[in-house]
Formats: structure tokens, C-alpha cells, sequence
């Protein structure tokens, strides 16, 4: 039976990214796969698009921080999503809490790295959103709250210390 289609909440199933062409193939490619119903083949699509996402981001794809970023949330959430509809609770967190914390990374990057830093703050709501809903969904998950704790992290950093 047919998996229903999934939308990311960034727009559909997923934005496409001119700038990521073998990444929008991918998406293209497992998007079709899990609407078809065809969940082991969409699953290997997912991330196959996730760690293009991941290499991109690795490799500090300048001028294209966005859409680094974009991918790399967009793949995120159409992976766990789908493993998630699939009772891979633990996975769909752990794929969740993984893009979170690479997010968080970026935040905390080098001072030079500005546009990374600007692109993971507003990726970052994204995620953060997911793994309040995942945790609301099918409740608590150590990994999950691992990943809220280093978003908090971020926020608290020029805070000072309370002794």
C-alpha cells in the first residue's frame, strides 16, 4: 500500500536546490519511492540525499550556506519522518538529533563563519520544532534530549555563569 506523501513543512516534499542538483536528484528519487509505497528503496534515497546534505555542509560549500542547510533539514526531516511512520522511533530520533547538533556546531563555529552561523540559527527552529514534536509524539528519548540541551547551550553562551 502506497506510503502517503510527505511535506517537510519548508514548502512540499522538499524544496528543490539549483545549487544541489545531485541532492535534489536524490530527493526527487525518494520522495517518488515512499508515494509509491516503496519504503526500503525511498528509505535508501533519504540517505543517500542526507549525506550528500552532510558532505556539502563537511566541505563548507561557500556562497551556498542556505542551501547547504536547507538540504541538510529538508533530508532530516523526510528520513525521520518516514522512520517514524515505519516504528524506527530510536532512528527517526537519532537522524533528528544528529542534523540538530550539527546546526548547533555551526552556531558555535568560528567568528569568520557568519553566513553558516546566520543559515543554522534559522535552520535550527526547524529541527528544534521536529524533536519537540517527535518527544510530544511518542514521548521522552535521551537522544532527543541530548540535542535540546546543546540547542540550549547556544543560547545560554554569552550568558554569564551563575555560581
Amino acid at each position: 500500500m502506497p506510503q502517503p506523501c510527505v511535506d517537510t513543512g519548508l514548502g512540499g516534499p522538499f524544496v528543490p536546490l539549483a545549487a544541489l542538483p545531485g541532492w535534489t536528484r536524490a530527493m526527487h528519487q525518494a520522495t517518488r519511492a515512499q508515494c509509491l509505497g516503496q519504503v526500503s528503496r525511498a528509505t535508501g534515497w533519504y540517505r543517500e540525499a542526507l549525506g550528500l546534505a552532510f558532505d556539502r555542509v563537511d566541505t563548507g560549500c561557500a556562497d551556498n550556506e542556505d542551501a547547504c542547510l536547507c538540504a541538510l533539514v529538508s533530508s532530516t526531516l523526510c528520513l525521520s519522518g518516514l522512520q517514524a511512520d515505519q516504528g524506527q522511533l530510536a532512528l527517526a530520533a537519532a537522524t533528528l538529533a544528529d542534523a540538530h547538533t550539527a546546526l548547533v556546531r555551526l552556531m558555535l563555529g568560528p567568528p569568520g563563519a557568519s553566513a553558516w552561523r546566520k543559515a543554522a540559527v534559522r535552520y535550527s527552529h526547524d529541527t528544534h520544532a521536529a524533536l519537540v514534536q517527535h518527544w510530544a509524539a511518542h514521548g521522552p528519548d535521551p537522544v532527543i534530549e541530548g540535542a535540546l540541551r546543546a540547542g540550549c547551550l547556544v543560547m545560554n553562551a554569552t550568558a554569564r555563569a551563575v555560581h
